[in-house]
């Protein structure tokens, strides 16, 4: 069985044809915007008469040396992607097994494997092997997908009456011959494809290694542009902060207020208050720590004569009045309350985001 075609190049190949991509960009930025054109306004006297005056100006610079820049930015994960694209090709048609019992339409003699090729779709996943079957017998032919479905050429319209014409191909050597005759109209047409005939060799640019030197960044001018576009993608970071920042001022101004309390902070913060208002003994377990950090406490009421559900509802007031102007606040499920024993949970924030979303 042979195969048509291998996929996979040297990388060296990948390389040139991704120069000869970016001087073609390249040529085609020069050309439009390096002679343009625009009449200057000249103010004069009424009576003189005005001279019309025309500037010719190249703006092409400036966009060519982004061009050049982000080209050679891609360049190396572009090659790469190709790579893998072709060599995925090449494996594809390398692994994929022809269909089996595959019998001759006319002699019904068993037909034989003779070449494998790989049917490109725009979608890769999509790509399929056409198998070219021969019968050893009578010499027929067909081609059969991978999954068993028939090949089918596309249809040839007469060009006098527009209707399906038929084909009938002939082989003589390394000559194939292809008449196709209109049944409609009675219109014929000759082809004849010469197997031996080389193809006329690709005119090579004389200017392209020059080209190249201009439009395709050395090592060392691709990583200084490189540098300087993560240096100004930096600046721009900081000034799109500073804007956000001016705008939404008076927010950051109470963001900048709030406590920011640790645990002992916290512990420290509470205790006085809660000692006034009879609840002793704070206590904090073990915090969690994910993306902010939880942590449970415990007091006791140390008033016997007050009854569970006031116990409940003072604690949560005390500890909320206490930590509003703080990074923590009290969580969701609030306060609970077992034979003088009060628990719950605090939730604390240090990252500037949650900070804001306390505040909104």
């Amino acid at each position: 069985m042979e195969m048509t075609y291998k996929y996979l190049k040297p990388e060296s190949h990948y390389s040139d044809l991704y120069d000869r991509f970016t001087v073609e960009e390249c040529r085609r930025i020069e050309k439009s915007l390096s002679k343009l054109e625009y009449k200057p306004k000249i103010k004069g006297n009424k009576k003189s008469k005005k001279k019309e005056i025309k500037v010719t100006i190249n703006l092409a610079p400036i966009p060519l040396y982004a061009i050049k820049g982000e080209r050679y930015f891609k360049k190396a994960e572009t090659i790469k992607e190709w790579m893998e694209r072709d060599r995925g090709r090449d494996e594809k048609l390398e692994n994929t097994p022809p269909p089996q019992n595959i019998s001759c339409p006319s002699c019904d003699s068993e037909m034989e494997v003779t070449m494998k090729d790989l049917r490109i779709e725009l979608d890769e996943s999509k790509n399929r092997v056409l198998f070219s079957f021969e019968c050893p017998s009578c010499k027929k032919r067909k081609g059969i997908y991978e999954n068993g479905e028939g090949w089918k050429p596309a249809p040839v319209m007469c060009p006098k009456c527009n209707n399906e014409v038929e084909r009938d191909h002939k082989r003589k050597g390394n000559k194939i011959t292809t008449i196709y005759k209109c049944s409609e109209c009675g219109h014929k047409e000759k082809e004849v494809w010469d197997l031996d005939k080389k193809e006329p060799k690709e005119k090579l640019d004389p200017d392209f290694e020059k080209d190249r030197k201009r439009f395709c960044l050395s090592e060392k001018e691709g990583q200084e542009y490189v540098a300087s576009k993560v240096k100004l993608e930096h600046i721009s970071k900081m000034l799109d902060e500073w804007k956000e920042k001016q705008k939404n001022k008076e927010l950051y101004d109470k963001v900048k207020k709030i406590k920011k309390l640790n645990i002992a902070g916290l512990k420290k913060l509470l205790t006085p208050t809660l000692d006034k208002g009879n609840y002793i003994k704070l206590e904090f377990s073990k915090p969690e720590i994910k993306k902010d950090i939880a942590i449970e406490f415990t007091v006791q009421d140390d008033k016997a004569d007050r009854g569970k559900h006031d116990s409940r509802i003072q604690l949560q007031r005390i500890i909320k009045k206490n930590i509003e102007n703080t990074n923590w606040r009290l969580m969701s499920e609030g306060v609970n309350y077992r034979l003088g024993i009060l628990s719950g949970r605090l939730r604390g924030y240090d990252n500037k985001e949650d900070l804001i979303r306390l505040i909104i």
